[in-house]
């Protein structure tokens, strides 16, 4: 295993990778195209550069080739992507027609008619330049930039504008679709791997060394973000004078490395940016909602569910697995393996437990993710990650039924389930994880006997909505 390979563990309730989520694989999914393409002697002469210039660039000894921004926004109207279409123009302008890419997780338009309304909308009036502002202005133009403003007025004097437009393009990915959604870079940039060790080795490497490879890549990118920030927090926004690049050879020796199967601390890890970046987009849906709909009161459920996340941002690695194996009940793993890591959290279930904390008022005491009810003979409850969807073509009975079972056979957790009474879940309702299993399976002959499953088949399964109705009328009874 390389040695330049040193994992940064998250430390916050939504890590700094987290909030760079898409634009940090956007990146890695840029680079991949150029060491796919590029002669392997010429690579050493390429960095990728962060959140300096642009979002991020790809520099060549000191000269820009390409430079990107990146937007994640689901709506499509060109008016929200129209300050960061300006600012790429001039700079194209500004680097010797240095290409410029947009990169949007929502599909567009096309370029002709992304011309055609620039033409017709230029940026709102501002003479105020960047260059001395911080790393990111309100609008999100970079540092050693100007304003959107100023950028098209440098194009307009200069009557450049189809020279500047000549060196844009949305980013093309795979099948030459002009965007790419969150969901789909991962498994984009998979298929990048791919194709280097097909063309370095000819043959197809294994679904291990192909993971393993793409968390790795990731952990060297979010080592290099995690560092910049921690040093703004720690000695203030503008410091640093120089620009943070990862040299590409970095990155190739990642992907030259033979992986073993990873840690158990990588995995957790891995876990942790699954939760914290599902956490934080679900948050910004939550308050993009509550904005919209003017429910100004449902910002102080935000904010508390919010400082839930956080405490659990501060869980020991330890405690951490513990808690995915306890809110994906179903799922047994006495230990953090890659396996684990397909398995526990599921990005839809993620949001199911969080919604869970959204939606109960009541203050959570003592294990930060039980919630304890003082005026039903202090129940526990346990938000999980449990949904049914089963499609057309399986029975919600069979299914309900099988996470029964699953639960109850979970000996990694027995001992924590042993003291809960009530399992939260999406839409699942059942008496007990006795009944609900026993509508399909035998459950005397499939579970084994012993004092702590008679107990814990006692364990009743809730949607949201009835944890609602039970919990939340306690809290206003206090």
């Amino acid at each position: 295993m390389s040695n330049t390979i040193q994992l940064t563990p998250y430390h916050s309730a939504v890590p700094s990778w987290s909030g760079f989520q898409y634009q940090g694989k956007v990146a890695l999914c840029v680079v991949l195209d150029y060491i796919l393409k590029t002669k392997q002697a010429e690579l050493e002469d390429y960095f990728l550069e962060l959140e300096w210039y642009e979002d991020f660039s790809i520099v060549k000894n000191t000269e820009y080739v390409s430079v990107h921004q990146v937007k994640s926004y689901k709506k499509r109207s060109l008016g929200e992507y129209k300050d960061a279409l300006w600012a790429l123009l001039g700079k194209s302008i500004l680097n010797k027609d240095v290409k410029c890419y947009l990169h949007a997780s929502t599909e567009l338009t096309t370029e002709e008619k992304i011309k055609a309304y620039l033409l017709k909308n230029p940026p709102e009036v501002s003479n105020e330049s960047n260059q001395t502002d911080s790393p990111k202005s309100k609008k999100g133009q970079k540092v050693r930039g100007y304003t959107p403003w100023q950028y098209y007025q440098m194009i307009t004097e200069n009557n450049a504008f189809d020279k500047a437009f000549s060196n844009f393009s949305l980013y093309s990915y795979d099948m030459s679709k002009r965007f790419c959604p969150l969901n789909r870079l991962e498994e984009e940039i998979k298929d990048k791997i791919r194709l280097y060790y097909n063309s370095l080795n000819g043959h197809e490497p294994s679904e291990t060394q192909v993971e393993t490879t793409y968390y790795f890549l990731l952990g060297e990118i979010d080592k290099h973000i995690t560092k910049r920030h921690d040093d703004e927090q720690t000695h203030g926004i503008d410091f640093g004078a120089n620009p943070d690049r990862i040299h590409f050879t970095d990155l190739i020796d990642v992907l030259n490395t033979e992986w073993d199967e990873p840690s158990e601390e990588f995995i957790i890890n891995q876990l942790r940016s699954t939760f914290h970046s599902t956490c934080e987009v679900l948050f910004e849906e939550l308050n993009n909602s509550i904005m919209e709909e003017g429910n100004i009161e449902r910002l102080v459920d935000l904010v508390r569910t919010e400082n839930y996340v956080n405490q659990i941002a501060k869980f020991s690695n330890d405690s951490f697995f513990k808690f995915c194996q306890m809110v994906t009940p179903h799922i047994e793993m006495d230990k953090a393996t890659v396996h684990a890591f397909r398995e526990l959290i599921p990005a839809r279930g993620i949001d199911v437990f969080c919604l869970a904390l959204y939606e109960i008022k009541i203050q959570l005491n003592g294990y930060k993710f039980i919630i304890k009810d003082q005026k039903q003979n202090n129940l526990s409850y346990l938000p999980s990650t449990l949904s049914l969807n089963v499609g057309r073509l399986r029975s919600e009975l069979t299914e309900m039924s099988k996470i029964a079972v699953s639960i109850l056979e979970n000996a990694a957790i027995r001992n924590e389930l042993y003291e809960i009474e009530v399992i939260i879940t999406d839409n699942i309702r059942a008496e007990s994880l006795e009944s609900a299993a026993n509508k399909i399976f035998d459950l005397e002959n499939d579970v084994e006997r012993n004092t702590k499953i008679t107990k814990i088949k006692r364990i009743r399964l809730i949607d949201i909505e009835t944890a609602m109705e039970e919990l939340n009328k306690n809290d206003k009874d206090n």
